[in-house]
C-alpha cells in the first residue's frame, strides 16, 4: 500500500467533525464545475455557504443544486471599494498582462491582447517586447506581488466572512483578469482561516490571470497542471494535490437511452451513423466565424461520397448558441441543429448530451472541453488547423495538450479536404483512436487511476484543510506599509488630479470624518450618562 493510500484509508475510516466551508464563485456557471464536490461535502455532515462575484451571470447554472439541502447560497460577494480597489486593480492588472511575456507564451498574442487594457499606464512601456527570458519575469511576478502583500485587507470582506464562521474558504477561478477573489483570501488570512483554490477547467491556469495570492492548498486536475501552477503561478509544490478532474466523474458510470430513441428526439435516421460537431466558446470561436466554417465543413462533407449516408448533428456550445437560433441546413440534407438553447446543468439536459457523445461515429470541434469528454466516451475526435482558429488553438497551450505529439487523442488536418479523408477513415474504422484516448484519460482526466474518481479526492484536500493548526492571522507587515501608502498615493494623483475629482474627494472624506466624530460623542454621552 502506497503512503497515498494509506492516507485515504485514514481519511475513509476516520469520522470527520462537521466542517462549515465557505465557496466564492465568480458566477452560477462554475457550479458545473464542482457540483458533485459540493454534494459529497454536505453527504459527509458539512456545511457549504455558497457566494458569486457575480450572482446573475449564468443563473441556470443553479439548477445543478437545485435539490442539494445543506447549501447556503448567499448571493453576492462583497467588493473591495475607494482608492484601495483602485490600487488593487493596477497591481493585479499588471501582474496578470506580465505572466504572458513568459517564452511559453510567445505565440500567445490572442492572450497578451485580450488582458493589455489591464495594464496599468504608468506600466505601458512593459508592452515594448513581446516576451522576455523565465528570470526576466519571475523578478517581474515577485515585485508586483510584493505590491499586492502591500494592499491590507479589506475590512468589509473580512466582516462578511467572520460573519459565516467558516473553517476554510474555497475559491474557484481565482486566476481570472483582475479578479476580486484575491480579496476573499487576504481576508481569510487576516481572519487566520485557511484557504484553498479548486482548478475548475483545464484552461484556467494558462489562459487567465495569475495567482497573486498563494493558497494554503491549491487542487489540480494532473501533473501537467502541477507544472503549470508551479512554472508560471510561482505556486510552492507542496501546496499542490493531484485530484483528477471532477466536472467530469458524472461521464464514467452513466448510461445512455436507446439509440432509436435518441435520434427520433434530434431528428437524424436511427439506422444511420452521425457525426457530432461540438461547437466552442464565443473567446474561441467568433459566433460569426463559427458559422461560417461550419457551412463550410458542412458543404464538404456533403460534397464528399463517403458521406453521402452519414447524418451531421451540430451541437452548439451552451455559451456561444444565440447565432445558432435561427439557423437552418434545409439545403443540406440530414443535417440537425440541437438543442439550440440547453445548457447541460441539470440531469435531462446532461443526459442529452451524453447520449449525444455515446451515439455518435466521430466528434469534431475546434478547441473546447468536449473533445475531452468525447475522448472518455471513447469517440476519435477530429480537428481542422484552420486559418480562422489559428490564435485560438496554437496560440493558447492547453490546445497542445490534445496533439499526439503531446500525448494527446486529436486528430488534426490542415485542410477541410484532409480532414474530411480522415473522418471517412475514422467512420470505417471506429476504433483506431481507441487507445489514444484511453491513455490521455488516464493521464489527464483520472491520473490516480481510471477506477478513483477526482471528487472524493478534492473533498478530502479540503477537509484534510480543516483538521491542520489554523494558521496565525496575517496583517500587512510593518515594513511593507510605507510601500503602500506610496501606492495609495500614487492612486489618488492619478484618480483625483482632476480639480472637481479633489474637491469631491475631499467633501466625501470630511462627511466621513463628522459621521465619525458623531457616532464618537454619542458613544461619549452614553458612557458618562450611564448609571452604571
Amino acid at each position: 500500500m502506497t503512503g497515498q493510500d494509506a492516507r485515504r484509508r485514514a481519511t475513509a475510516e476516520t469520522p470527520q467533525t462537521p466542517r462549515r466551508f465557505l465557496f466564492v464563485m465568480v458566477y452560477p456557471g462554475y457550479l458545473r464545475y464542482f457540483d458533485s464536490v459540493l454534494r459529497l461535502l454536505v453527504e459527509r455532515g458539512h456545511h457549504v455557504d455558497l457566494v458569486f462575484d457575480l450572482p446573475d451571470k449564468q443563473p441556470e447554472g443553479a439548477e445543478a443544486i437545485a435539490d442539494l439541502g445543506g447549501v447556503e447560497v448567499l448571493g453576492h460577494m462583497p467588493i473591495r471599494r475607494g482608492l484601495w480597489a483602485t490600487v488593487a486593480r493596477g497591481v493585479r492588472g499588471a501582474i496578470d498582462y506580465v505572466r504572458y511575456r513568459h517564452p511559453d507564451f510567445r505565440d500567445a498574442a490572442y492572450l497578451r491582447d485580450r488582458l493589455r487594457h489591464a495594464l496599468p499606464g504608468v506600466l505601458a512601456w512593459v508592452d515594448w517586447r513581446r516576451t522576455t527570458s523565465r528570470g526576466n519575469v519571475r523578478r517581474w511576478v515577485r515585485m508586483l506581488q510584493i505590491c499586492e502583500r502591500a494592499i491590507p485587507s479589506d475590512p468589509a470582506i473580512e466582516a462578511f466572512i467572520a460573519s459565516r464562521r467558516p473553517d476554510a474558504v474555497v475559491v474557484t477561478p481565482l486566476v481570472l483578469d483582475r479578479s476580486p477573489q484575491v480579496d476573499a483570501i487576504k481576508s481569510a488570512r487576516a481572519l487566520g482561516i485557511p484557504t484553498a483554490l479548486c482548478v475548475g477547467s483545464w484552461d484556467h491556469l494558462t489562459t487567465k490571470g495569475l495567482m497573486r495570492v498563494m493558497p494554503d492548498v491549491i487542487t489540480v486536475w494532473n501533473a501537467a497542471q502541477l507544472e503549470e501552477a508551479a512554472e508560471y503561478h510561482f505556486a510552492p509544490r507542496e501546496r499542490i494535490v493531484v485530484t483528477g478532474a471532477p466536472p467530469f466523474d458524472r461521464w464514467f458510470t452513466r448510461q445512455a437511452t436507446p439509440r432509436a430513441q435518441f435520434t427520433a428526439k434530434v431528428g437524424l435516421d436511427a439506422h444511420r451513423p452521425f457525426v457530432l460537431w461540438v461547437g466552442s466558446t464565443a473567446s474561441i470561436s467568433a459566433p460569426d466565424v463559427e458559422l461560417r466554417f461550419v457551412r463550410r465543413w458542412v458543404e464538404t462533407l456533403r460534397r464528399d461520397p463517403a458521406f453521402c449516408d452519414v447524418g451531421i448533428l451540430i451541437r452548439p456550445h451552451p455559451y456561444n448558441i444565440e447565432h445558432w437560433r435561427s439557423v437552418s441546413f434545409d439545403d443540406c440534407p440530414d443535417v440537425v441543429v440541437y438543442p439550440r438553447r440547453a445548457n447541460p446543468v441539470n440531469e435531462a439536459d446532461r443526459q442529452d448530451y451524453f447520449d449525444s457523445l455515446t451515439h455518435c461515429a466521430a466528434v469534431v470541434g475546434v478547441n473546447t472541453t468536449a473533445m475531452i469528454e468525447a475522448a472518455i466516451a471513447g469517440k476519435t475526435v477530429h480537428s481542422v488547423l484552420a486559418d480562422e482558429f489559428r490564435e485560438t488553438q496554437g496560440g493558447t497551450l492547453h490546445f497542445r495538450y490534445l496533439l499526439a505529439e503531446h500525448g494527446g487523442f486529436l486528430r488534426v488536418a490542415g485542410t477541410l479536404e484532409a480532414h474530411a479523408e480522415q473522418l471517412a477513415d475514422t467512420l470505417h474504422h471506429p476504433e483506431a483512436g481507441r487507445d489514444a484516448c484511453a491513455r490521455f484519460v488516464a493521464q489527464f482526466v483520472r491520473p490516480n487511476g481510471v477506477n478513483a474518481p477526482a471528487t472524493p479526492l478534492v473533498t478530502d484536500a479540503l477537509e484534510q484543510l480543516t483538521r491542520v493548526k489554523r494558521p496565525a492571522p496575517q496583517a500587512v507587515p510593518a515594513y511593507l506599509q510605507p510601500l503602500g501608502a506610496a501606492l495609495w498615493a500614487i492612486a489618488f494623483v492619478s484618480v483625483y488630479r482632476h480639480p472637481v475629482r479633489a474637491a469631491a474627494f475631499a467633501d466625501k472624506q470630511r462627511r466621513i470624518f463628522g459621521k465619525k466624530m458623531k457616532n464618537a460623542r454619542k458613544t461619549v454621552t452614553r458612557w458618562v450618562t450611564s448609571p452604571n
